[in-house]
């Protein structure tokens, strides 16, 4: 398990007068072994603020933190202890080669941790099965393409490249948004099975309010990027303090609710 703390981060797209403040002046803290929900309206900073740790943007300011080590700009050790973070993007073909068995790529992640690719192949196939098998895929699937894959097993697959770094922090941008809701329990409960048995740190990344409260310790309100909010998921959720916090719990649609208000049609 790690610990992962933002201290006044920023992080813009473009410079001078044009430029973007996608984040403005971010603290928050997600504790070792827990599950940190990170809601907000679509453009509020979410899934820029979970880049900015794995360096796929530039935090201009403030400090991103894992075990009290600054992993921005992270070079040398700190370049190593940002590699115990992994992020499981929204859309599993974003990380997922079309023309590389989805075997290979989870064995292309195992060199993240060191291990060599030339290592005998027997040892890295099985490696691959494991993996596999945690995120409850068939292994002999291995050869499979991800166009041979529905939705629901390349986030799976997903998944599993992620773990395969042994990563100590898991960032979940979403990853649940672009399956169907059939799906998109299963995707969920191996999720919380897989942070359960391996004593993961969480920052889960959602809309869905519902989802958040079931599945997360804590849960942080993202408003024009900044954070407007946080407590635990039950609290923020039942008692919301912030009025942006109040119009999104308001926004949840409600069994007996009309959507459009009373005498609307359509």
């Amino acid at each position: 398990m790690s610990d992962l703390a933002f201290e006044n981060v920023e992080v813009r797209y473009g410079s001078g007068p044009a430029a973007h403040q996608a984040v403005r002046g971010v603290s928050l803290h997600v504790p070792s072994g827990r599950t940190v929900g990170l809601v907000g309206e679509s453009g509020s900073g979410k899934s820029t603020l979970a880049r900015a740790v794995v360096g796929l943007h530039e935090a201009h300011a403030g400090r991103i933190l894992v075990d009290g080590t600054d992993v921005v700009g992270a070079r040398g050790s700190a370049a190593s202890v940002r590699r115990t973070v992994q992020l499981i993007f929204q859309d599993a073909n974003s990380c997922l080669n079309p023309r590389m068995s989805i075997g290979a790529s989870i064995e292309e992640a195992l060199a993240v941790r060191g291990r060599s690719t030339r290592r005998d192949r027997a040892h890295r196939r099985g490696e691959v099965a494991a993996l596999l098998e945690m995120v409850e895929l068939d292994p002999a699937r291995a050869g499979d393409l991800p166009m041979q894959l529905s939705g629901g097993q390349r986030q799976r697959v997903a998944i599993a490249r992620a773990l395969a770094a042994e990563p100590r922090v898991l960032l979940a941008d979403e990853i649940t948004s672009a399956l169907d809701v059939s799906v998109q329990g299963t995707v969920l409960n191996l999720l919380m099975r897989v942070q359960r048995d391996l004593d993961l740190t969480v920052l889960f990344i959602s809309h869905n309010l519902a989802v958040v409260r079931q599945l997360c310790d804590d849960v942080a309100v993202m408003k024009d990027g900044q954070v407007v909010e946080v407590g635990s998921a039950t609290e923020v959720i039942d008692h919301p303090e912030h009025p942006y916090t109040r119009e999104l719990v308001r926004a949840v649609p409600r069994i007996g609710t009309p959507l459009f208000g009373e005498g609307t049609t359509i």
